[in-house]
Formats: C-alpha cells, structure tokens, sequence
C-alpha cells in the first residue's frame, strides 16, 4: 500500500522489504526460531482476549495483539510462510471487528475509557494494523485505524471540550503521547491533514506545565536523565515518533533533539551489550549496575528501532555500528536460543529468567519478537549509489538500485566466529555502481580485495569502504576483518576496576555452565595485561578461555568464557565484569 504523502527528507538508506534479504548461519536461525517458536506458537485467542472481552487481565494487556501483529507481519514477509499468513489475516479481521461503533478499539470498559494505558494500546494495534495494511493491502485494517485515529483527534486536543492527552499521563505523559509514531504513519498513507494536525498538538501538549518537555529538555539540558520522570521505553518511544515526524515535515529541531538524546546515551548511559537503562530508567552519568534489572527488553528494542531509524535517514556508519552490537549481544541475550521466550530483563550479571509461556504474556515477551523481525529490514540495503553492507551473516540478497538496476548478492561468512566476509555479485550485464561495506570501529587493518586483486580505497574503521566500479556477473569482494580480544577496564560506580572482555562484536561473559572448577565469585583476573591472559579461541563463536586464579587457594584456572547472547542460557550464573586483582 503506497504512501500518499511522501517524506520532505529523503532516506540515505532505504528501508528494505524484509524478503529481500534471507539471513542464514546463526543470526538466520535465531530469526528463524523467532516465527517458528514464538509467533506461530501464541494463541489468537489469548492475544484477542482483552478486546473481546473486556477489560482484560489488565489495563495494559491491549498492547499484545499490536506487538504481535507487527512483528508477525514482518516475519511472513519475510519467509512468506502461508500458516503465518493465515493466522495474521485471522487476528487483524477479529480485532477489527472488536472496534466499537465510534471508533474505540481499547480493552477498558466505557467508564474507564483513556486512563491509564489506553492510549498506549490504541498505538500498539494501530502500528500491527498499518503494518499489516502497508504490506497486504489490507484496506479493511487501514480503515479501522482511520477511524481510531479519527476518534484520538475528537476526544484529545487543546480545543474546547477535549482532553488534554498529557494531564494524569502515565509517565508524565510519554505513554500516550508515543501515539505520535503511528498517526504520523496514518497522515503518510492518508494524507489527512488531521492526522498531522493532531501530531503537532503532541508537540505543543508536551511543553505544557504537566508535561514530559522532551523536546525543550533534549534541545537545551541534553541529557535523557532529565526528561520527565527518565522512563526509558516510554521516552524511547516518543522519540521514535518525533524520527518519523521529522521524515514527514523536514523540522530541523525535531532530529537535532533526538540525536542529542542518542549521543547522551551513548556517551553516558549505553551498556556494553548494547541496552540501556536500569529499573526501566535512564540515570545518572555511567551509572550502570549490572544486575539492577537492566536492559529491559521493550527498551533494547526501542533502541535498536531508533538506530535503524537513524541509520535510515542519515546513512552514517555510527548507527549501523549500534545496530550490531545490540542485535548480537543484548537483543539475543535476552531470547532463548530455541526461540521459545524473552528475558524482560538481561543484565550483565546474575541469571536470566526466560519467559515462554504462551498465557503469561508481558510487554517484553511482545516487544522481543519484534526486534528480531526487524533486522533483515537494515542488515543489507541500498543507498542512491549503490549497496550497502549493515552486518555481515550469511545471506542472499535481491535489490533493486536508485536506477531500476536488479542485482542478486550473495555474502558468504561465518562472522562473528571468523572475520573472512565474501560477497558475490551477480549483475547480469555490466553496470557501475558502489558497494559499501561497513568497517567495524572496533577493527583495526580490515583488508579489502576485488576478485582478489587488493583494492587501494581505505577501509577506515567505524566508516564505510565505499568501492565505486562497473561491476560484472560474479565478481567477488573480499573483505578481511582481523577479529581479536580487546579488554575493557570499568571506571565508574560499581565496575571500577573490573575487567571484561570482548571478542570482535562479540561481549563474553564467564558462564558457571562452562566452568565447574571456577564459579562466578570464586575466581579473579590477576592482570590487566591481556598478553598475560592467555587468551584462547577454543570454539570459535560459542568458547573463549583466559587464565585467573582461584580466590580460596589463589591457584590458577583456567576459566571460560561464552558470547553474552548464549551466556546463562540453562539458568547457570554468568558475570560480565569479572573482578581482578594484581600481584
């Protein structure tokens, strides 16, 4: 379904449809194991239940089926698997014919319409509705969120007789003023000029008295802390609706703000793992605690989401490079390998409690889903001039460039457990165009070869190496990312002094299941000379080992290490941040 209004800013990368791009090795399977053993698991009936009989369990069981819907969308796109495609046609039609006759489509009774997580429910299902819609046409689910959308303009406003969106809002507001994303969307497909009216009325409710001031806040403070009450999944959210926004309208402002928030955060409060925020908020500068319910899941998202929107709109490397690191760390630390459950929080220490349960559902076991789903759209792409190259895994792809161009890639790797990248091309007649390849910042003396010829341009880490040639059938790129042990020491709050370690993107964890002789808590690292560590790959991309020693006796022991995203996956104990001491 085509947008009626276009964007004012024009994306640098494109948003690729996700059956474009088919993942394969172990990023691929956990994709796979996402649809086959979460979304295809969950019952209609369950993710329904509040709408058809309301209130629900809760007030914020409305947001499951929205989760779900999108995520799921996504996915059959993705592997168009008919059983998928069935049941998303199932639920969207079932929901749409939950929605009252004035446009209400919530799970609260009629007296307790707009409190509490209303609103925020109404955003969930309209973003599963659009997407649905956006990808099968579906004029019955465009329709519905129509009318929703049109009940939000009658009821919220800063006319006479409306409610004030923000006035009594959970978290200060920012949950129901994070309907911003998806009525710019429906403005987008629309081109009803309420639906952007109603957009700059969030805006201005925003900096009212009572309200979140997250643009005034980002745009003068800077610092994510000091919005509103610092609930990082509500905020995170906001700001991806004022992205899509700033897409829609070209408002400098708008971007400016968000990307102060993003370097606030990675400057101050992004974990190693590629999350953020503990007791579900943002605090004060480097204060991270590991095992303080950190990274909530629905916030790892979010995060994840804003970056690719970021990446999107501005094309720069910086973006892509946070999308790696909390795509292979934190977003596949907290799902069980099998694909069956979520972590709603995976910190850096301690145990991970996975949630599978299909009648339990909480707002992480939904939002997860979604962020796997989300990768094939930014992992390959294309730009005006050419390919561009977001994470390396193996792949196929079939893109069509700025100029009509087809082209087929194949990218054969077994990164992150070997750093060899090897990208075939497949462009029938010859044809000139640039293939860009990120270059990991983390990476030092990356090496590039065309049809093994060394090829001259650099490859700078934490940039692209653009290579700009008439390309023909079956030339091959050769990219070569030395992958090596790099050791942090922590210089704030509680991991002052620690040590962790990191394997190319991968962040390692001591994991008790891998080491009987030396459990978390009974071992520390005796140098910080990682030459001294005797660092070893003893499995690539599953066993790492360095050298410590024994607290009680001080004996040496070996200890072992696995990524963070496999790290207490059978309920042992894992630390990230390892204690050390020095001879």
């Amino acid at each position: 379904m085509p947008e009626k209004v276009p964007g004012a800013v024009a994306d640098m990368q494109a948003f690729q449809v996700p059956d474009r791009v088919q993942l394969g090795g172990w990023l691929g399977s956990r994709i796979e194991a996402n649809e086959q053993n979460r979304l295809l698991k969950l019952d209609p009936a369950r993710l329904l239940e509040g709408y058809i009989k309301r209130p629900g369990r809760d007030g914020s069981d409305g947001e499951f089926v929205g989760k779900w819907l999108h995520a799921a969308t996504l996915a059959w796109v993705y592997t168009h698997d008919e059983a998928l495609r069935s049941r998303l046609d199932e639920v969207a039609q079932r929901l749409c014919q939950c929605q009252a006759a004035d446009g209400y489509l919530g799970t609260y009774l009629e007296k307790d319409r707009w409190t509490a997580w209303d609103v925020w429910s109404h955003k969930y299902n309209m973003m599963g509705l659009i997407a649905q819609a956006r990808y099968n046409g579906n004029q019955e689910s465009l329709d519905t969120c129509r009318r929703k959308g049109d009940l939000l303009c009658r009821i919220f406003g800063d006319g006479p007789g409306q409610r004030d969106i923000v006035k009594g809002g959970i978290h200060v507001g920012m949950a129901p003023t994070s309907v911003l994303e998806p009525m710019v969307l429906l403005y987008r497909l629309t081109g009803e000029q309420r639906y952007l009216d109603f957009c700059n009325y969030i805006l201005r409710a925003w900096e009212e008295p009572e309200g979140p001031h997250i643009l005034s806040t980002l745009l003068t403070v800077k610092r994510v802390d000091k919005v509103a009450d610092a609930k990082a999944y509500e905020m995170l959210s906001c700001l991806n609706g004022v992205v899509e926004l700033y897409r829609t309208t070209g408002e400098h402002r708008l971007l400016e703000a968000v990307l102060n928030a993003w370097q606030d955060i990675v400057d101050k409060r992004l974990y190693v793992t590629g999350t953020t925020s503990a007791r579900e908020r943002f605090r004060d500068d480097h204060d991270l605690p590991n095992d303080l319910n950190v990274g909530e899941n629905c916030v790892t998202v979010s995060w994840l989401q804003l970056n690719a929107q970021l990446l999107r709109l501005t094309g720069e490397a910086r973006f892509a490079e946070q999308l790696e690191g909390t795509t292979l760390n934190q977003l596949l630390g907290a799902q069980r390998p099998d694909g069956t459950g979520w972590c709603m929080y995976a910190g850096l220490a301690g145990q991970k409690a996975f949630n599978d349960s299909k009648d339990v559902l909480t707002c992480c076991t939904a939002s997860g889903p979604r962020g796997m789903a989300l990768i094939p759209t930014f992992a390959v792409t294309t730009s005006a001039d050419g390919i561009v190259v977001n994470l390396y895994a193996p792949a196929k792809a079939e893109l069509t460039l700025a100029d009509g161009h087809h082209i087929l890639l194949g990218l054969d790797t077994r990164y992150p457990s070997d750093g060899l990248v090897r990208l075939t091309l497949h462009s029938g007649a010859p044809h000139k165009f640039a293939v860009k390849l990120r270059i990991p910042g983390w990476s030092q003396n990356a090496v590039l070869a065309v049809n093994d010829q060394p090829w001259s341009a650099p490859a700078r880490a934490g940039d692209y190496a653009s290579i700009q040639r008439t390309w023909r059938d079956g030339d091959v790129i050769t990219l070569q990312i030395p992958l090596t042990p790099r050791l942090l020491v922590g210089e704030h709050y509680e991991n002052w002094n620690r040590l962790a370690l990191t394997y190319g993107p991968l962040v390692l964890a001591a994991d008790d299941r891998l080491n009987p002789a030396a459990k978390v808590g009974q071992f520390r690292v005796p140098t910080t000379d990682l030459s001294k560590m005797d660092f070893k790959v003893e499995q690539p991309g599953q066993v790492y080992s360095i050298k410590a020693v024994r607290i009680d006796t001080g004996e040496p022991v070996v200890v072992r290490l696995a990524p963070f995203a496999e790290a207490g996956c059978t309920r042992e104990t894992y630390q990230v941040w390892m204690e050390r001491f020095e001879f």
